[in-house]
């Protein structure tokens, strides 16, 4: 995670580089359950759709199983084309989508209406997820959220301030959330 030290009188916390965030966000990694759509341009061998097993594969006729769990669509895409070209003249053209999103889950924890894991169809937003949850309860402290993250980084807290965002107006801390993000709200 990317931070910007903040300049002024008193203690100054780390600021987020939302920038950042998103872009590490933006690229949806597949997971089980997901259905992919796999398109092979003039090649109906390869093109069908797919559900990523539970122990993340997928099989593609003539190439076999593909890794799939944890990955981006590009990434596999690009393995299914290289696996592919090994029976061709010339390397397919192959594209892959999330045809449907299941392995996608969010949890909101705290001071919500309604805390638990919500599992939406497509990709959502922090304010997203607290509507979901129902919105806060009169004991909530909105600017104290915070998203917690496991990924390669390791576990990060990322500050999420409602005022900020809302009552301001600067959607770019409104961020996209990965799956298996936990957003807090004391």
């Amino acid at each position: 995670m990317a931070l910007v030290a903040s300049s002024g009188c008193g203690a100054s916390a780390p600021r987020v580089d939302f920038e950042a965030e998103r872009r590490a966000t933006r690229a949806y990694a597949v997971g089980p359950g997901d259905v992919l759509e796999v398109r092979a341009w003039k090649n109906e061998a390869l093109s069908h759709r797919v559900t990523v097993r539970p122990d993340g594969f997928i099989t593609v006729p003539l190439v076999g199983d593909i890794l799939a769990s944890g990955r981006t669509v590009m990434g596999i895409a690009e393995e299914i084309a290289t696996q592919a070209a090994k029976f061709y003249h010339e390397k397919p053209v192959v594209s892959v989508e999330v045809a449907e999103l299941h392995s996608y889950r969010v949890y909101v924890m705290g001071e919500v209406s309604r805390p638990g894991e919500f599992t939406p169809r497509a990709q959502i937003t922090v304010l997203q997820a607290l509507a979901l949850a129902g919105g806060f309860t009169r004991f909530a402290d909105p600017d104290e959220v915070v998203i917690v993250r496991r990924d390669a980084l390791g576990e990060r807290r990322i500050p999420f301030v409602f005022d900020e965002v809302v009552e301001k107006g600067d959607l770019r801390g409104d961020l996209p959330l990965q799956t298996n993000d936990t957003v807090v709200v004391p």
